[in-house]
């Protein structure tokens, strides 16, 4: 062979090569410049109906009553769970509920009971030492009479 055919050769596969290699570096670019859209969720609500709560009053009259349904966002693998736990739940709703005074929940807005009810339930998991099976309790109803 001689040198020109060589040289020709050579010049052919450095450019095959660039080439090559701008290609992987532009698709490399593309795949960091779009970012990786999230999964979407799906949730399902798991309701608590029907918990009634005593409220006494600080200035000692008679006694009032407070009715709240929950419902728990949960994932599908963790619906389960969430049900078997209802009574768990209850209890706990119960319990964080019932050292309100009347006047106290009746200041309180629903985003209030939502808050209490929810740092009830982390406390309550993390002294067990378990996971929550829920994302997030929300009050569907509330009648304080």
């Amino acid at each position: 062979m001689n040198s020109r055919t060589l040289i020709v050769a050579a010049l052919v596969a450095a450019g095959v090569a660039g080439i090559g290699g701008g290609g992987w570096w532009y698709y490399q670019q593309a795949a960091h410049a779009e970012p990786a859209k999230p999964q979407p969720v799906d949730y399902r609500f798991v309701t608590l109906d029907k918990i009634i709560v005593m409220l006494k009053s600080e200035s000692g009259g008679d006694a009032r009553y407070m009715a709240v349904d929950l419902v728990f966002r949960s994932t599908a693998e963790n619906e389960g769970k969430v049900k078997e736990q209802l009574p768990l739940l209850k209890s706990v709703a119960v319990r964080a509920l019932s050292q309100l005074t009347r006047e106290r929940a009746n200041a309180f807005n629903i985003d209030d009971f939502q808050k209490l009810l929810d740092r009830s339930y982390r406390a309550t998991f993390a002294r067990e030492a378990r996971g929550q099976p829920f994302t997030e309790v929300m009050v569907s109803k509330l009648i304080i009479e």
